[in-house]
């Protein structure tokens, strides 16, 4: 069944990825944190990004693409790899302690690279935590070189600590910010980091506009005749919600409208929010997105300014979604399409076609999208798929569900979806939702005997995802499916309750 939906249809005369005129295409990946795709302009007419709606005007709009975890760290590191964060490799479902991403399976970079582009990441990585990339690598650069980078700038967001050695903490020590900054933070994260309060720093000084001043620098300095990619990842819109200047009262709160799903009133941390609470909380979300906008107006003007920005691959996205206030909830890490959707804008002139498509599709598709449209070749055992058939008009779809998962143990916490009907199953129990009919997910199906027919064709579709998608077959190693059944066994999963594997062969 075809799900692409053209708001404009082009003449199929799009160039050959060989015709691309006056040497390669350049490509650029924003990449932005927790950035709900309730908030996009096309979705929500409260907000306010025109530089990015110009570049989606030029691009194909992907409405259901899903992140594989609605967790930073595993996100990411999905994105590096092409793999889920179940297998090999990756292996990794939540912001750990102590890890690193081998170069082994950390390709993207690298096959990049190989296809003759300087690389670079700028702003935020969160590729690694703790101590484990020092035993390995005692120069952070040499991790770096070896999955391909030949540029870092790693800013991973406001500082916390005094004592804070990215280059955004020196910079703010040298305006003599620092101390405070960190005082801030902490106290921020310490007591709610979804406190609506501008910035104790101007705008000029805010860390995502150091990284975009950064990554326009880069740009600009970079020959014209070699080709380049970077990622700007940017920390906004993540809390804490210290939208800087004028950026923090561009919205007024009271004037904001709520999605039908934010309840009158919630609970969380030991606090009630009421919708004044929520719109407050809203307005400072919404201004650092306005802010995220403006970063990206500045590195498009440094690829303008290089003069190839008419040739330029662009992808927009974020690593997961943020509740804001829906289903009475705040921050990531659940499976409602507020924290498990993300935005995914490709935008090629004489490519990519410009309109929108339903068809579900994987943030971590990025990856193999950038491959095949320089020409490279794409590492093997990688499970993430190009989108260029369906973003040039060549394909309906390139992919039947897209699948997230958080947490490794039992009860399964893992999300399927074909673009209409979405399924998972958590701690919180089984969910079945219709997207077309029901895109706030007011109703669960899960329990009505009409869509019986539904849930089990859902539940297969896990399943066959689970077992075609094991990659790691080292000693000791047990399948997602298998331990699943081991942890079932050793609970009590109701008398009601059909366990989705518990008839798996």
């Amino acid at each position: 069944m075809k799900r692409l939906c053209l708001i404009l249809l082009l003449p199929m005369t799009l160039l050959a990825w060989s015709d691309t005129p006056a040497g390669k295409a350049d490509v650029l990946v924003i990449l932005t944190d927790q950035w709900s795709p309730r908030y996009l302009s096309w979705e929500n007419s409260q907000v306010h990004t025109p530089h990015l709606d110009r570049i989606a005007a030029e691009g194909m709009i992907f409405d259901r693409c899903y992140t594989t975890s609605p967790v930073c760290m595993p996100a990411r590191v999905s994105l590096l790899t092409g793999l889920y964060p179940h297998n090999s490799g990756h292996g990794i479902w939540g912001n750990a302690l102590n890890y690193h991403v081998p170069p082994a399976e950390a390709t993207m970079f690298q096959d990049i690279k190989a296809a003759g582009y300087t690389t670079a990441q700028i702003g935020k990585t969160h590729w690694t935590s703790g101590a484990s990339v020092r035993q390995s690598f005692p120069k952070i650069e040499d991790y770096h070189h070896a999955l391909g980078l030949d540029y870092v700038f790693d800013v991973s967001g406001p500082p916390d600590s005094p004592n804070d050695r990215s280059p955004y903490g020196a910079y703010l020590r040298k305006l003599g910010l620092l101390d405070q900054v960190a005082e801030d933070m902490h106290e921020r994260y310490v007591k709610w980091e979804f406190q609506p309060k501008a910035s104790l720093v101007p705008p000029e000084h805010y860390h995502d506009v150091f990284v975009s001043r950064e990554a326009a620098s880069f740009v600009e300095k970079q020959p014209e005749d070699q080709p380049l990619c970077i990622v700007m990842s940017l920390h906004s819109p993540h809390p804490p919600l210290d939208a800087p200047g004028d950026y923090a009262t561009m919205y007024e709160a009271q004037m904001l409208t709520l999605p039908p799903n934010v309840p009158d009133t919630f609970r969380r941390e030991m606090r009630t929010i009421g919708n004044p609470e929520a719109r407050e909380i809203l307005a400072n979300y919404l201004g650092k997105i306005s802010l995220a906008d403006d970063c990206i107006g500045r590195v498009v003007a440094a690829f303008q300014k290089r003069g190839t920005w008419d040739r330029t691959l662009v992808c927009f996205t974020a690593d997961h979604g943020e509740m804001m206030g829906a289903q009475g909830q705040l921050t990531k890490g659940r499976f409602y399409e507020e924290s498990v959707r993300v935005p995914l804008v490709i935008r090629w002139p004489g490519h990519v076609m410009a309109g929108h498509t339903k068809t579900p599709v994987q943030m971590f598709d990025v990856y193999p999208t950038v491959v095949e449209a320089i020409g490279g070749t794409l590492s093997p055992r990688r499970q993430a798929v190009s989108l260029l058939p369906v973003a040039t008009g060549k394909a309906a779809a390139v992919r039947m569900t897209a699948i997230s998962e958080i947490g490794s143990q039992s009860p399964l916490n893992m999300m399927a979806t074909d673009g209409r009907w979405k399924w998972w199953a958590d701690d919180k129990g089984e969910f079945l939702f219709d997207l077309d009919t029901d895109p706030y997910e007011m109703t669960n199906l899960a329990a009505d005997p009409a869509h019986l027919a539904t849930l089990s064709q859902m539940r297969e579709s896990m399943l066959l995802h689970l077992r075609s998608s094991q990659t790691n077959l080292s000693e000791g190693y047990k399948s997602k499916v298998k331990r699943l059944r081991e942890a079932e066994e050793k609970q009590d999963v109701g008398k009601n309750k059909k366990s989705p594997v518990k008839n798996l062969p």
